[in-house]
This record gives structure tokens, sequence and C-alpha cells, in this order.
């Protein structure tokens, strides 16, 4: 008689022939290692220096010729899925692994991005279905210690973080994506603290961070760095040397400040007048015309930066006052080139001798002699004054300059405005003659006088012959540029760069799509565009003007003509070109339709009763205060009237609206409030 199986027989010899196959595959190929030199390891502590592995695994059953063997990689929690196996290196073998022979896979290079202390490594065999057994708890880590690890605030190329009176500072380690860090504030560890970033630090000292490596810190000895976080106020950047600072010409003058960060920037005053050329933490001062008051501007981040208090530098003696630039054109239908000097040296006493290429050419003559601090040159050197102060300090005072010959010219024009005015100088802002080397000396404005000028509007002379030409509101769009030409040689015309006029109005308009924020979605907020404009956004909360970052509140644009927001408020955009500012009329965005002060720049007058009429929002609309005149493309009054009614073109337009473009002024109170532009589509 037949016996039917039962459930739980029939269970156990599937449960059994698993196990024999899984069994079975055991045996055919052990748990892989990773190997160099011939030594395997089961710990993977891999640089950049060498970043090769090879692996090894043995095969109690053997394998035939051309065998393809797969060496896969888990994620970092030694777990094997079809999205995260990783293949770090497949090989096919030509010839057969006999019993108990070894599976070698030749060198491979180790992926960078490995950091982790459980991975799990195995074979595959596809052909055969066979997976080997399963190397578990590898630790692996990948760290280029070349780069090493740097720990830097909000200004990355300081050494130091500065921190202002009421700010906080974020510390962020690099690089960015191991498991574990571990901070240190003056030595002892910060409990909780295990990201790559510390936030709010507001405490000064010295703070460590250490990336951890695991199974791999004994291997890396890299893995560091400290930074301090100082107290950025007046008390502690400062100018070292005590006020006053006396110094004779000839004496070394040296400035410092209290910190030395080479990725701060430095900002030297004298007399409340910027110092170009100086910009580091400590500065010599010049041989002439060095006494006055110092300041300086150091800044350690965007927002943090403080102003020294002053130190006064006494001159006690005298000075070379005005002297020509430290380079000169000789032009070739100038016949001589006056350099010539100013100095307050004591006319008793004090002489002045000229210099070319090293050999007195004039002098020594006392100061008071006529004509002795100025020389006429025909040549071209290296020409040098010497003035001997019969003063306190007795110094030799020095001036030195260069006469070269232009072998070409470049011109430079630049803009002007009159911010209140509406209108606009177009102006020579630099004249260069260029030397055979190629570098670029400014022509003196005494020189001018030897060129040609003239004013072309595209291509078209506009007749003007002056280094300036003004323009207004009329000439917005127009681009022109100077020509310049050396009179009497065979030099070529150089022309100018291009200017494109553009003025800033005096109401400038927030267009937004769409006028309110939809719930979950997103308003775009525009104002004209330039490439010459420079723009900046404001939210206003609580009264108080707040620029837009972009993040959360703007999703993306600042800087630009158009942002993106996601959150109602008040807003406003200033706009700023050349030294003209304006600020744009405030747009409120709400979340309810109707409710924004948009004011439409599209009609669609056709009777469908959406969007026929030009509707201005509650605050201008009905108000006696407020009048609204609509002009046609050609200038003509299409419309004007007081307490506006929300009923043009479709009621009161001299032209039915038939024109594609518009024009409107609206003023309150006789000032104007807003102006643009209406497009009527049909």
């Amino acid at each position: 008689m037949k016996k039917k199986l039962n459930l739980i027989s029939l269970i156990a010899i599937v449960t059994g022939f698993l196990f024999s196959s899984l069994k079975a595959n055991a045996q055919d190929i052990g748990a892989p290692l990773f190997s160099i030199g011939g030594s395997t390891t089961s710990i993977l502590c891999v640089n950049q220096n060498v970043p090769n592995r090879e692996a090894v695994a043995q095969t109690p059953s053997g394998f035939g010729p051309n065998t393809e063997y797969i060496l896969e990689l888990s994620d970092e929690n030694g777990l094997f899925s079809a999205n995260t196996t990783r293949v770090l290196t497949t090989f096919t073998s030509s010839v057969a692994i006999p019993p108990n022979g070894t599976i070698t896979f030749p060198s491979f290079a180790i992926p960078t991005d490995l950091r982790g202390e459980n991975y799990s490594l195995r074979v595959n065999v596809p052909a055969s279905s066979i997976l080997s057994a399963v190397q578990e708890n590898i630790p692996i880590y990948y760290f280029d210690f070349s780069q090493g690890v740097t720990l830097t605030g909000a200004n990355i190329e300081a050494n130091t973080v500065a921190l202002c009176v009421g700010e906080s500072a974020t510390l962020t380690a690099l690089p960015g994506d191991f498991p574990e860090y571990i901070w240190s504030f003056n030595g002892t560890v910060i409990p909780g603290e295990s990201g790559n970033t510390l936030e709010n630090v507001t405490q000064v000292g010295s703070y460590t961070v250490q990336v951890n490596f695991g199974s791999c810190n004994p291997s890396f000895n890299f893995d560091t760095a400290t930074v301090e976080v100082i107290d950025f106020n007046d008390t502690t950047v400062r100018i070292n040397e005590p006020s006053p600072q006396s110094f004779c010409p000839s004496d070394v003058k040296i400035l410092t400040t209290s910190v030395t960060d080479p990725g701060f920037t430095y900002e030297w005053f004298k007399d409340g007048v910027l110092i170009p050329d100086f910009n580091g933490p400590s500065e010599i001062l010049p041989a002439s015309n060095f006494g006055g008051i110092y300041t300086v501007r150091v800044t350690g981040t965007p927002t943090c930066n403080i102003t020294t208090a002053p130190v006064e530098v006494i001159n006690l003696g005298s000075d070379i006052l005005t002297q020509p630039p430290p380079q000169i054109m000789l032009l070739p239908t100038q016949p001589a080139l006056t350099l010539s000097i100013t100095t307050n040296a004591p006319a008793a006493g004090s002489t002045v001798e000229w210099f070319r290429n090293g050999i007195s050419i004039q002098g020594p003559l006392a100061v008071s002699t006529p004509g002795a601090l100025s020389i006429n040159v025909t040549n071209l050197g290296v020409y040098r004054v010497d003035v001997f102060a019969n003063d306190s300090c007795m110094d030799t005072l020095q001036a030195t300059t260069e006469v070269l010959e232009p072998v070409g010219f470049r011109t430079q024009i630049s803009t002007l405005l009159d911010c209140d005015a509406d209108t606009g100088t177009l102006g020579l802002e630099n004249l260069f003659g260029i030397t055979s080397t190629g570098a670029e000396v400014p022509i003196t404005t005494d020189q001018y006088s030897l060129f040609d000028f003239e004013w072309f509007l595209g291509s078209q002379s506009t007749g003007v012959t002056e280094t300036t030409f003004t323009v207004t509101e009329s000439n917005i769009g127009e681009v022109y540029a100077l020509e310049a030409t050396l009179r009497g040689t065979t030099f070529p015309t150089e022309r100018s760069n291009d200017l494109t006029v553009e003025f800033l109005s005096d109401v400038v308009v927030i267009e937004a799509s769409p006028a309110f924020i939809p719930f979950g979605e997103t308003s775009t907020l525009s104002v004209p565009s330039s490439s010459n404009y420079a723009y900046e956004w404001f939210i206003v909360v609580d009264g108080e003007n707040q620029s837009l970052v972009d993040g959360s509140t703007v999703i993306s644009g600042q800087g630009t003509s158009s942002i993106e927001i996601d959150r109602t408020g008040d807003y406003f955009v200033r706009i700023t070109l050349l030294d003209c500012v304006i600020d744009s009329e405030i747009l409120s965005i709400s979340d309810v339709a109707g409710s924004s002060e948009i004011i439409p720049n599209v009609v669609t007058p056709n009777s469908d009763g959406i969007n026929d009429n030009w509707l201005l929002p509650p605050s201008l609309f009905n108000q006696q205060s407020v009048e609204v005149t609509i002009y046609n493309a050609r200038g003509q009054v299409d419309f004007t009237s007081s307490s506006y009614q929300n009923n043009w073109p479709r009621e009161n337009s001299k032209s039915s609206g038939q024109d594609p473009f518009y024009y409107y002024i609206i003023t309150k109170n006789n000032s104007v409030v807003r102006k643009g532009s209406i497009t009527v589509m049909r």
C-alpha cells in the first residue's frame, strides 16, 4: 500500500536537499581573502600610494579551463543584494584549477569610497551557479593621506575661524564621507558629536576633529586636524605697534596686525583712504609720504570684519610730495618729456640731482635753484631723482621713473551716471600705450592733446570729438565707441570697447508668476534683466530688510534678475548700476489668489469674461489720489483718469485696445509709484 508523505516529512526532505546543496557549494570554494605581496589579510587599509590588492580563494573540487570568476563585495553592512553588490574584479582562467587549488584574482584597484567595518567578500562562478563561502566582517577604509584631514569654518581659505559678537560658527571636516568623527574642544572630547560638521560653535579655543577609521586607525597617521576659533573684536584684532610711531624716511617702517591668517582679507587705510597695494597682515611703509593715520579692516568671514584702532605715523624728516608715475610713455610726436617733482625739504642746504640709467645728468643743485626740480628728457631709460634733505634725519629721498616708447595703443571707455537727473556721460577712462613686451602704460592726461578723438554710434560718426559724450534716457539701448588716433604718425586708429547705454528706472516693478503661492508650490519673482546690473533680493520681516540666501526661503536665484520662492511675505530687490542704486516697490506675496499687489502686464479682451480688462490691485483701484495714464507705443495718451475703475481697454481706450503694446504710469499724490508695459492679446 502506498503511503502519502505528510507536510512535515516533505519540509524535512527539501530542507535537507537545500542544506546539502549549500554545503556542496561551500565545499566548492572557500571564503576568499584579500592579499598583498603573497600574504593574505582580513583587514584592508588602503591609501593612494598602494591602491591595488589581490584576492585568493581555495577550491576543494577544482574547476575546468576557461572558467570565469567574479569577486563580489557587499554593502557596508555586509549584505549582498541586487542593488548593492559590487563587482571588484573578474578574470577567466585559461587553464584548469585542480582540486584543492587556489583561485587567484590578479591585482585590481580598491574603490576609493569604501569606509566601514562590516564588508563581506565572496566569489561568484556564473557558469556553474556557484557562490563561495562568505568572508564576513572585513574592515575596509580607503584614505588619500596626501590630502589629509582639513578643518575649516565659513572661510575655507583661513587657518583660524573668526567669531564675531552675536554670531556662531560651523566647523566642517573634510573628507566628509566617513562613518564617524570624534570632536574635541581644548583636548576634551565633545559627547554626542559624530558627524563631519560641528554647529553652533560660540566658544573660543582649540577644536580638533579625528576621523574614525575604526580598525585602520593604527595605520593612518594623518587622521586629525585642529583649528583655532578666535574672538573677532577690536581688542584681539589690532595694529601691534603703539600710537604714535615716528620714523625717518630711511628707516625700515613696518606695521603689523595681531592676526596673521593668510586666508583673511586685509585692507589698509591711510587717513581714511584705501591703500591699493597693501593687502597683507604686515606692510612696509614707503620711503616718502608715509606720515598719517593708519587703520586696517580685517575680514575673517563674509559677515565678520573688524577695523582696528588707528595708529598715527609721524615722518621726522622730509617728503618728495609729488613725482612722475613709475612708468611713462615718450610719444614720437613729443620733442621732449618733462619729469618733475615737488618736495618739502628745507630750502637751506637741501640738494637735488637727476640720473639716467645710474649716470648723473643734472646737479646736484640746491632745491631752490630755478628748474632744479624738473628735467626734460628725449631718450628712453630709467630716470632717478635724489633729494638730499637737510633736516633732522639728513636722508636722501629717491623717486624713479622708467621712460618707454609705444608700439601701439588701447582705448578704454566707461559710463558715469547722474542717478538723479537721468543723464550719463560716456568718457575715456584709460588710454594705454603698449610696449614691445606687451606691457600697458597709461598715457597721461597732458598727452591727450596729441590725439584726435571721435565718438561713434555703431559705425556712424556722431561728430563729437571730445573725450566725453553725454547721453540721456532717449539713448537707452544704443551702442557707442570712441576712436583715438595719434596725430602725425602712422599708428593705426584704436577703437575702444563698445558701451551700451543703460539707466536705472526710478520705478522698478516686480512681476510674479504665479501671483500667489499655491499650497506646496512656488512663485517666481522677476525684474528687467541686464548683465550690467547687480541684484540683491530682500524679504521684509518685522520691519527689517533681510537679504535672502538660496535655501529654504529662496529656492534659487539670489544675485540674478529672478528668484523662486516658496514662502509668503513682502519682497523687494535692490538693483545697482555703477554708482546708482534703486530699490523696487515692495511686492506682497500671499497664498491666496487675488490678494497679492500684482499689476498684470497682459490682457485678453476677447469677450470671454476672463482677463478682458486691465485690473489693478485694491490699493490702486478706485482711489481718488491715484492717477493712471496709459500710452500707446507711439507715446500718445490712450487713457488717463483718477479713481480708475478697472475698465480699460473694454470701455476707456481711444484706440479701442487695438494696438499690441501699451505703456502705463501710475502716480499717487503726484509721485510715480508704478510704471511698465501692457501686452494686448486677441
